[in-house]
């Protein structure tokens, strides 16, 4: 999987968390725990899962197979998702 690299500016008290995550040993560097964080906030909001899968779909950037992929559902399920967006 390829990478790009994106800046963000965060409040003093956020950057004094993110810097003491590399020195606690949790994590190796504090992108490997921003997409920790990323992947694990993903995996648990449903709700945006499918909020993001439509908009990628919408504007033919993936396929049903991938907007299922991305939702954890099947195609059929997938489609009644979107659907139901549309009302």
């Amino acid at each position: 999987m390829s990478s790009t690299t994106i800046s963000f500016t965060v409040p003093k008290e956020i950057k004094l968390k993110l810097d003491a995550v590399t020195h606690i040993g949790y994590y190796d560097s504090v992108s490997e725990f921003l997409r920790d964080a990323i992947r694990t906030i993903l995996q648990d909001r449903k709700d945006l899962r499918i909020a993001i899968a439509y908009e990628l779909f919408t504007k033919k950037q993936i396929s049903w197979g991938k907007a299922a992929e991305i939702i954890g559902s099947s195609i059929e399920e997938t489609k009644e998702l979107f659907e139901q967006r549309k009302i």
